[in-house]
């Protein structure tokens, strides 16, 4: 299996060799400022410009940089923080959320999901030595002004029509994992298991096992339709992180929950198309039967970091489960370092142009390739095909 994941990672169309150089030029403008897509046949998509994509851009080449690739990261990275500064930043130091394709600000609104990419963005950076002491007093002064909006168990409010969700949590422990790796301030480390410990009492559902996107005020599921939707996506995106969650902490209970969402998110495999689909209700039947680029990343990130922690017959099923989206994954890409977004349920793509927001999916994934020992070889691949 490891062969064959290896092979796998660089076939003859090799389609992510050019992704990089791509999105670091046609995709970034003189001031710094990323583009929000690129239309397959590769010219720069003017349209309003979310906080979100800026911030996941800089954590995408100051990744990349962690992971070796050669090229401009430095400047790529260093110019998108100070874009995203002079543009995004309010006087408190928290980004609004939209600006309009000129950069005049559109929205004022601060985001938790939004502030959750900055500070992943800012601990990147700082990993890779773009930032300095200023950096960790900047990141704890988000972190403490988001901390304001907890309810009365610990969750975050966000701003919008859904305040009461799962999915801003989820980037908030990302960003919280990130900045234990850089900083020992203990906060951090709290804001984590705060987190995780909301994930197991609140987020999943407990008869199910399923991790729900949206509640009401009292953090039940939330009425309707809003409270029946089970991504695919974030059940693996959850177990990925909780399952680092659960190295970092030791924590077998919490290894126990990740395995339990991979397998939420592994009933929203289509055994017909082999990709991850969009949605299902919260009995297992499919909501959105097309699907996104990005269920397919966490999938095979998932199935990787459980494979990692497995032995035997259950770590053989994972390391099958992680060349099955390896191969989904390889649907959408395209040769000139371009993806296709949606997939239809006949098996074709909608034509539109590539989303900036999937590159940081795509980036990590491949870094979980590369972290991990069992595909040493493929890592290398993997880092040589994003050159």
């Amino acid at each position: 299996m490891m062969l064959h994941l290896t092979q796998e990672l660089e076939p003859p169309a090799n389609p992510a060799r050019f992704t990089l150089p791509l999105w670091s030029t046609l995709g970034q403008n003189e001031s710094g400022a990323f583009a929000e897509a690129l239309s397959l046949d590769a010219r720069r998509v003017e349209m309003p410009r979310r906080a979100r994509v800026q911030a996941r851009q800089v954590y995408v080449f100051a990744q990349a940089g962690l992971m070796g690739w050669e090229g401009a990261w430095p400047r790529v990275v260093r110019t998108g923080l100070a874009s995203l500064d002079a543009d995004f930043i309010r006087h408190d130091g928290l980004m609004r959320t939209l600006l309009c394709a000129e950069g005049r600000p559109l929205d004022d609104t601060v985001m938790i999901y939004d502030q959750a990419f900055l500070l992943l963005a800012l601990a990147t950076a700082l990993k890779a030595d773009i930032g300095g002491v200023e950096a960790h007093a900047r990141g704890a002064a988000i972190r403490d002004q988001l901390m304001t909006r907890a309810t009365s168990n610990g969750a975050l409010s966000e701003a919008g029509e859904r305040p009461y969700q799962s999915n801003a949590h989820m980037h908030l422990l990302e960003a919280a994992l990130a900045w234990e790796e850089v900083s020992d301030d203990p906060a951090w480390r709290d804001l984590a298991d705060l987190i995780v410990n909301l994930a197991r009492t609140t987020f999943i559902d407990a008869v199910s096992g399923r991790l729900r996107e949206f509640f009401d005020s009292a953090w039940s599921a939330a009425p309707g339709d809003d409270g029946r939707l089970i991504e695919p996506g974030h059940q693996f995106e959850w177990a990925w992180l909780i399952a680092r969650y659960a190295r970092l902490r030791g924590d077998a209970s919490a290894m126990t929950v990740a395995q339990g969402l991979y397998a939420a998110g592994r009933e929203g495999v289509s055994e017909r198309h082999h990709v991850a689909v969009n949605a299902l209700n919260d009995d297992g039947s499919v909501r959105i039967a097309r699907a996104r680029l990005w269920p397919q990343t966490e999938w095979l990130k998932s199935a990787l970091i459980m494979a990692g922690g497995a032995v035997g017959r259950e770590r053989a099923v994972y390391m099958e489960d992680a060349a099955k989206a390896l191969r989904a994954l390889w649907l959408y890409l395209t040769p000139e370092g371009l993806w296709h977004d949606t997939r239809l349920p006949t098996g074709g793509f909608i034509e539109e142009a590539a989303p900036a927001s999937s590159l940081y999916h795509i980036i990590s994934a491949f870094d979980e390739l590369t972290r991990s020992t069992e595909f040493s070889a493929g890592g290398q691949g993997a880092s040589r095909a994003l050159s």
